[in-house]
């Protein structure tokens, strides 16, 4: 019995493959003489079909908003970019922000003061204080804790530049250094130690404040 279903497996096998290899001369992509799943045969259809496409992002909001920031781009003009940009800009700040940006409008220098550790050897150590100035003072901002905040974000958005001392203003450093927030930044420091700047609107922030200005 089990010699019986040794020859009937072989005869079936024998046929699968004679019936694998007539059906595959009636498949595309197939040569004559070349068996279904002969491996010369699946080279030659990957060559003609191409790598397998990346699963589609569509659905993704970030590729999405991504995308139709491009085909924006390609149609906006000059004007437009500019346009978009300053209002980007004006979203992001805050009415403290506005208000220090309002009064560098003008022109005029501003002390700004870093409290740091002088280190052993007379060098600028760690920042405990960055930034510090009096501008917002000038300004009026209600929020006088969070002037070094503000210049550094006007700073970093390219809307103010922090540029070496001016000994102009050495009265008004002497000022700065007396404020509530320098003196506790002071105190927390081992061997403090002020680095002088000056604070001013940049060429940008000068263009940006002639276009939204009220």
């Amino acid at each position: 019995m089990t010699r019986n279903l040794v020859r009937g497996v072989g005869r079936m096998a024998g046929w699968a493959a004679r019936t694998g290899y007539e059906l595959s001369r009636y498949l595309p992509g197939v040569d004559d003489g070349a068996p279904a799943g002969d491996p010369a045969t699946s080279r030659r259809e990957l060559q003609a079909t191409g790598p397998r496409p990346e699963p589609s992002a569509d659905g993704d909001p970030l590729r999405v908003r991504a995308a139709a920031l491009l085909a924006e781009s390609a149609e906006l003009g000059r004007d437009d970019a500019r346009q978009r940009l300053y209002e980007q800009v004006l979203s992001d700040l805050v009415p403290d922000e506005v208000r220090i940006l309002a009064t560098l409008a003008d022109g005029a220098p501003h002390p700004a003061v870093d409290v740091a550790e002088r280190t052993a050897l007379g060098g600028v150590g760690r920042t405990v204080l960055r930034n510090a100035s009096t501008v917002g003072a000038t300004a009026g901002v209600v929020l006088t804790e969070g002037v070094p905040v503000y210049v550094t974000r006007l700073v970093g958005a390219g809307l103010a530049d922090l540029t070496k001392a001016d000994s102009a203003l050495d009265t008004q450093y002497e000022v700065l250094v007396a404020d509530d927030a320098v003196v506790e930044a002071a105190r927390l420091a081992r061997r403090p130690t002020y680095v002088r700047r000056t604070l001013r609107i940049s060429q940008f922030g000068a263009n940006f404040w002639q276009a939204v200005a009220p």
